[in-house]
């Protein structure tokens, strides 16, 4: 395999599903000619393009999705490369959200010379999990909850370790208890994790990035968490982008993550460009 389909398979392999825009980005050079390397790769069955994606008025008219193939893995693995493991089916719109963030970071992070590593590069196999156990006074009720916190991604940049919460809205803020899924409990968590740090055992500092598909969203789980919570937080940092959340328009690379402001509640605006 030659280097550049080598690294072509390497980030779908990071990834598992990427835009071809994405792709012509992280290689540079014309887009079109990106866009035909792909659809020869589609041809000699080395890659895939998911059904899902065709749930999309525009879908004729947007970047194509690529996946590896079976194929793709087993010549990845003749690199000398071991393919990622993806535990089960993962949806799909929010894999390719979780995509578009960490993929934007990673090509402007190459554009700028900074160092990027992703989770493979972090922690190899082991699994990206922290094991908590929290309590929250409810108006008429105490709940205690033990269970394992799983971000949706890891990576970092220079020294500094980043976590990625990717919210497409699904999930309520808040929620009568903490047995099932919401932004309280994975305030809560974090919280907990953060506190104890437990993430060392992984890494060695951490940062949680919490973007959503709504400014407006983002702007209720901080007021949430002031006023509900009454909580700050350095590190648990917030940006809503509308873009992400749709399935009939697509984003170009938001190579710009790395200069805007993610608020924090209690605390100044962090910008990554200037921190790390």
């Amino acid at each position: 395999m030659d280097a550049y389909n080598l690294e072509t398979f390497k980030a779908l392999d990071r990834y598992r599903y990427l835009r071809s825009n994405f792709v012509a980005a992280f290689h540079g050079g014309s887009q079109q000619h990106r866009k035909r390397d792909l659809g020869q790769l589609r041809r000699r069955g080395l890659l895939w393009t998911p059904e899902q994606q065709k749930n999309s008025a525009n879908y004729r008219y947007t970047p194509r999705v690529y996946e590896l193939s079976p194929k793709g893995k087993a010549a990845l693995l003749a690199s000398g490369i071991t393919p990622t493991h993806w535990l089960g089916e993962r949806q799909f719109w929010h894999q390719l959200m979780v995509a578009d963030i960490v993929m934007s970071i990673e090509i402007a992070c190459k554009k700028r010379g900074l160092r990027f590593r992703h989770r493979k590069d972090i922690i190899g196999a082991a699994p990206l999990s922290f094991p908590t156990s929290i309590t929250h006074q409810f108006p008429k009720h105490t709940d205690r909850y033990s269970g394992v916190l799983q971000p949706d991604e890891l990576f970092a940049i220079n020294d500094t370790h980043f976590i990625l919460e990717a919210d497409r809205q699904n999930e309520p803020i808040t929620r009568p208890t903490l047995t099932t899924s919401s932004y309280l409990r994975k305030i809560l968590q974090y919280r907990a994790v953060l506190k104890s740090g437990s993430y060392k055992a992984l890494i060695p500092n951490m940062l949680v990035l919490n973007i959503t598909t709504s400014p407006t969203h983002a702007d209720n789980i901080m007021a949430f968490m002031e006023d509900e919570l009454t909580m700050s937080s350095s590190s648990m940092m917030f940006m809503g982008i509308d873009i992400l959340g749709s399935r009939d328009t697509y984003p170009q690379p938001l190579i710009e993550l790395l200069d805007l402001p993610f608020r924090r509640v209690g605390h100044d605006n962090f910008i990554i460009s200037q921190e790390v």
